[in-house]
């Protein structure tokens, strides 16, 4: 069982997420619903996505193609600007890169364990 945090208000233009643990299917689809609104909720304002999934487990092949469907959700976004995501495990971050290529937003994702660079990079992001 995994838990989830999706938070556009914790830092101007920045859409805060955080996974625990192993999401099943139900609640991968619940995350994505999560990430929906938020997205949405930027009424077209620019917007980056800053990824901590430092104590994220590995996702079954169910789940993960639930989950990519949020970063399907902000590629087809005009205000979407890009993103980091904060990794612990060489493995997930495997997991996460494959569905980050199929999901259209890799060519503006910063994948690593440093914070500092990461944030360094969604605040690029973000300048004009």
């Amino acid at each position: 069982m995994g838990t989830w945090t999706v938070d556009p208000g914790r830092r101007p233009g920045v859409l805060w997420l955080e996974i625990k643990g192993t999401l099943n299917v139900e609640e991968a689809k619940a995350l994505v619903a999560g990430h929906r609104a938020a997205v949405d909720g930027f009424l077209g304002r620019d917007y980056a996505v800053f990824c901590d999934l430092r104590e994220m487990k590995v996702l079954s092949g169910e789940a993960a193609a639930v989950y990519e469907q949020a970063k399907v959700y902000s590629a087809a976004h005009p205000n979407f600007r890009g993103s980091s995501v904060l990794v612990a495990s060489t493995v997930v971050a495997l997991q996460h890169q494959r569905t980050s290529a199929s999901g259209g937003v890799t060519a503006t994702e910063l994948v690593g364990t440093d914070e500092a660079e990461l944030w360094r990079h969604v605040t690029a992001l973000l300048s004009p």
